[in-house]
């Protein structure tokens, strides 16, 4: 049983809790790159490892290959971790409109960067969360999918959640 990043509650006491009720696979919540990168320690916060998460991984969240890249070259460097998931999921207006989340779909060249980017300094394997599409019922990540695993990625977990980043 994998349990799936949840914001704002997804921390490491409820993944704790969790891990109790059989949960094999763990995720930290999103953690913002450019917070990582410039050292703010409530971000770093939310990859904390639990000895007891046997398989856990951290999730990111960025828009360019640049940061992202870095941002995968730290983590790899410095926390102990059995994947990284990148964010190409969240529909918030502050993360989406930077080009981040959901709003890589529809940046697929800047995506495949990212990928190839982190898959080139990461010691783990990388993965992905997407929605199945950025606008009410138009699915594009049957598309997508098969770019990313060209580029290295490992593996794509698709949300079917019913609401979309633009109505």
């Amino acid at each position: 049983m994998q349990v799936c990043i949840l914001l704002q509650c997804g921390n490491l006491p409820f993944r704790r809790i969790c891990k109790r009720f059989g949960a094999d696979i763990t995720c930290g919540e999103m953690a913002m790159c450019i917070k990582l990168l410039q050292g703010q320690s409530s971000e770093w916060a939310l990859l904390k490892r639990h000895y007891t998460e046997d398989l856990f991984g951290v999730q990111l969240e960025g828009a360019f290959p640049d940061t992202m890249t870095k941002c995968a070259e730290l983590l790899n460097q410095n926390i102990d971790v059995d994947f990284v998931d990148i964010n190409v999921g969240c529909p918030i207006d502050l993360v989406y409109h930077k080009g981040g989340g959901c709003g890589l779909m529809n940046r697929l060249s800047k995506l495949e960067q990212i990928v190839k980017g982190m898959t080139s300094v990461l010691d783990v394997p990388l993965t992905a969360k997407l929605r199945t599409g950025v606008h009410e019922k138009v699915n594009i990540a049957h598309k997508i999918i098969p770019n990313l695993r060209d580029c290295g990625l490992s593996l794509v977990t698709v949300s079917f959640i019913e609401h979309s980043a633009i109505l």
